[in-house]
């Protein structure tokens, strides 16, 4: 057959597609609908997934961005040295830059020409930081040599700042900023895209001067750029070996210390979101999958009732072939429908995804677009399902001669059609229940966890970090009295119960790191690694104010100050771990930093243990806090607690802020970060919650589908029997026998579909068992509970079609045998 022709032919098939569309358009919209709402999740979960796993980062030669971790033997990836990470870009001849930054995004005060100051956003870097992403300046240029001496305060915006803040004036460049008192210098403008590793306004240089005590610091994350033409196996040995000298240059503060390297790609997503993109996709397929079993039973259904004017083609000299053609045809005239749908409402999706997804799922250059690449993916998704849904029926129903076609009744040609659409619905309800045990497994982990006893009983409290101007308070005792200040102005609110102040919140980032802890006169325990406990500064009022209870000893007073015997406070996991059941009140421990020689220890008597706080609700290993109080250890970026006596306490929010004015005049104070402690424990548990919801809300949709399949299955069942029901009508069945003989119809299939799908649940249950809290991946609750609704769903889609069996007429039904 020529092109021409072909084409013609084609052009002839559409044309008879879109009429059969238009002559059943009830089949025509299920089906569209049905096309739509699988390819347009699917899509959508994509675009999700191409963003966090396919895209590469959007900067220049992102496949020779890597981050760098210092490796010791408690820690396979931990912070690294400002002075190493000079060393590793000096002396490694495998990367072109190495940098550093800060982890955490802080806040800075700017002051602005209309004598109104706002907090601003700011990240701590290293100078080489943009020439590692090789970012390319918008205006202006980025750090230089000269802006990494002492003294020196530049710093580079980024674009929606500068065009937000500046409206994109170019002039900013060259100008001072006062920001925390000081004169920084905005050197240039950078893309958006610089963001990987925090939301911030602006950067600014975290260290410039290379004091020896800096080997000792480990407070940065490292970054590197591979030499071109040089593999990650390659820069990994050169590095090792890199650090291996620094090792015996400097044994005091490097032995023992190598160097982690890996993908920037691999670093900035993180197992969890790679975890929670391939389930979503895991999913959308499977409900795809079952989207293409019901369109394919409506086709099957449909063809069945056209097996006459099928066989009569094919009589009159119309090939198999060319009656699968034209099938096929429309059913990818159905899909076309059906993906140009889905594609609207794909859009729509990624349009509310940012809403909806929790905060800290995406980096911040990680943005979820429907861009020609989603468009591509829902074109090819499209096809698939018009070919996969559309074949099957196709050739099943051209499969009777034409002469048998033609002689036999419908109840024949359904009767032949029927094993397929029973093999489809079985599947259809494996699926819905394997998604049903899934998403039953999710849910009973965001219960444990929002169970989870969190140690605190407090309710109804507002949280803020509160950062000084340091050059405002340059004693320990000025600082001191300023947050007394702040104490007294609050306490005299009404509905205020109380205030406290702390480095990290419950269910929050740890902001002091970790401690090695001892017992003082006890030699430590050879063979294991030193205990480590995270380090929280907290006033006297914290334990108070958190209502959080002391169960041995006191809690912190106003005895506990700067030149008193050093003291804290310890959880009840320290206790156990270091002294057993003994008692710990009392007893004297030694705090430093891991990498600090023992000399630096600070010793503290206990003097107290608290109920143990969680550090995260869903932890699996003991969390150990050791508690110093703020009069003996000030320090200049606090979060403050304002405990609330009744109400909302986000309602505060306009009395604190003005109690805080009051105090601070010359408006020098950082507030940000102001949220409820419920919204940090909302937060803490948002990703468990966002899988349950989605794969619940997926899974939903699948048991739908399913119970649609059966509905139909009963009602085809119903028709190809009205004779039979007729028959057993007359001679005298009830109607409990006939309901009985429709639903046992279904029984089998549904049976079937049951056990298969909690089959795969259990062999697949490893797979998700990453994500799960408090529940075991095999559990007995969730798999009966899934069975459960899956019996009440099948006996209501068999309800309409088993009582329409029972109002059959025999006088009817026989008249029209």
């Amino acid at each position: 057959m020529s092109l021409a022709a072909w084409i013609e032919d084609l052009g002839r098939d559409v044309t008879l597609a879109c009429r059969q569309m238009t002559r059943t358009p009830a089949f025509t919209a299920v089906a569209v609908l049905t096309i739509a709402l699988g390819v347009g999740a699917n899509s959508a979960i994509f675009a999700l997934a191409d963003a966090a796993l396919l895209r590469p980062l959007p900067l220049p030669s992102p496949d020779q961005l890597v981050m760098l971790w210092e490796r010791t033997p408690e820690a396979e990836r931990g912070a690294a040295s400002p002075l190493n990470i000079v060393d590793w870009d000096e002396r490694a001849r495998t990367l072109d830059a190495a940098a550093g930054y800060v982890g955490g995004v802080g806040g800075m005060v700017m002051a602005g020409s209309d004598s109104l100051a706002e907090t601003v956003s700011r990240q701590w870097v290293t100078a080489r930081f943009f020439d590692v992403l090789g970012a390319r300046p918008i205006v202006g240029r980025t750090f230089t040599a000269a802006d990494d001496v002492p003294g020196a305060r530049a710093v580079v915006l980024t674009e929606s700042f500068w065009r937000t803040r500046f409206r994109g004036d170019p002039s900013v460049v060259g100008q001072p900023l006062r920001l925390d008192g000081d004169l920084y210098l905005v050197t240039g403008v950078v893309p958006d895209a610089c963001q990987l590793l925090g939301t911030t306004s602006l950067w600014a240089i975290a260290v410039n001067d290379r004091r020896p005590a800096l080997r000792r610091a480990h407070v940065l994350r490292a970054i590197g750029r591979l030499a071109p033409g040089v593999t990650i196996e390659a820069a990994r040995a050169d590095v090792a070996a890199v650090a291996a000298a620094l090792a015996r240059e400097f044994p005091e503060t490097n032995a023992g210390r190598g160097v982690t390297m890996e993908p920037l790609h691999t670093a900035v997503v993180g197992a969890d979101l790679r975890r929670t993109s391939m389930l979503l996709l895991g999913v959308v397929g499977v409900v795809v999958l079952i989207c293409c079993v019901n369109v394919a039973s409506l086709l099957l259904t449909r063809a069945t009732a056209r097996s006459s004017e099928l066989a009569v083609r094919a009589a009159l000299g119309a090939g198999r072939s060319r009656v699968v053609r034209q099938l096929v045809t429309e059913s990818l005239v159905l899909a076309a429908a059906g993906g140009a749908l889905g594609a609207l409402a794909a859009r729509a999706i990624v349009a509310v995804a940012p809403s909806v997804l929790p905060a800290d799922l995406l980096p911040p250059s990680v943005a979820i677009t429907f861009d020609l690449r989603v468009a591509a993916f829902c074109a090819v998704t499209t096809l698939l399902v018009g070919l996969v849904f559309g074949m099957a029926p196709a050739w099943q129903s051209t499969g009777v001669a034409p002469a048998q076609a033609i002689a036999a009744d419908s109840r024949t040609v359904t009767g032949r059609g029927g094993r397929v659409r029973r093999g489809l619905v079985t599947g259809e309800v494996a699926v819905a229940v394997l998604l049903l045990v899934g998403a039953g497994l999710l849910l009973r982990t965001l219960v444990a966890v929002n169970d989870v006893d969190r140690g605190y009983r407090a309710t109804n409290v507002l949280t803020l970090m509160v950062d000084p101007l340091g050059s405002q308070y340059p004693t320990r005792q000025a600082l001191l009295q300023f947050f007394d200040a702040i104490d007294g102005e609050l306490r005299a609110l009404p509905g205020v119960q109380g205030t406290a102040w702390a480095t990290t919140l419950p269910l929050g980032d740890s902001d002091q790191g970790a401690l090695a802890i001892a017992v003082v006169g006890e030699a430590p325990p050879t063979g294991t690694a030193e205990p480590m406990a995270d380090h929280q500064i907290v006033s006297a009022s914290y334990f108070q104010a958190l209502d959080v209870s002391i169960v041995a000893g006191r809690a912190f007073s106003d005895r506990d100050v700067d030149g008193a015997p050093a003291v804290c406070i310890v959880n009840e996991a320290v206790a156990r771990r270091l002294f057993g059941e003994g008692p710990a009140v009392g007893r004297r421990i030694s705090l430093r930093p891991p990498d600090a020689p023992a000399d630096r220890a600070v010793v503290r008597e206990i003097v107290g243990v608290a109920r143990q706080i969680k550090g995260r609700p869903d932890e699996t290993e003991v969390f150990r806090q050791v508690y110093v109080p703020l009069a003996q250890q000030p320090i200049d970026d606090l979060i403050l607690l304002v405990r609330a006596s009744s109400g909302d306490a986000a309602q505060l929010t306009g009395a604190v802020r003005a109690a805080i004015g009051r105090i601070d005049t010359q408006q020098l104070v950082s507030l940000r970060a102001i949220q409820t402690l419920d919204a940090v424990a909302a937060t803490a548990t948002s990703r468990h919650r966002f899988r349950a919801i989605a794969v619940g809300a997926f899974a939903a949709l699948a048991l739908l589908l399913a119970m649609v399949g059966i509905f139909g299955l009963l009602s085809s069942l119903v028709q190809l029997r009205a004779r039979e029901f007729a028959v057993r009508g007359a001679v005298g069945a009830t109607t409990a026998e006939v309901l009985r003989l429709v639903v046992l119809g279904a029984t089998g299939v549904v049976a079937s579909g049951a056990l298969i799908g909690l089959g795969l649940a259990a062999l697949l249950g490893r797979l998700i068992a990453a994500m799960l809290f408090g529940v075991p991946a095999h559990d007995g609750v969730t798999y009966a509970a899934a069975a459960i609704v899956l019996g009440v769903s099948t006996m209501a889609s068999a309800a309409a079609p088993a009582w329409r069996a029972t109002r059959i007429d025999p006088a009817a039904a026989l008249r029209g045998e």
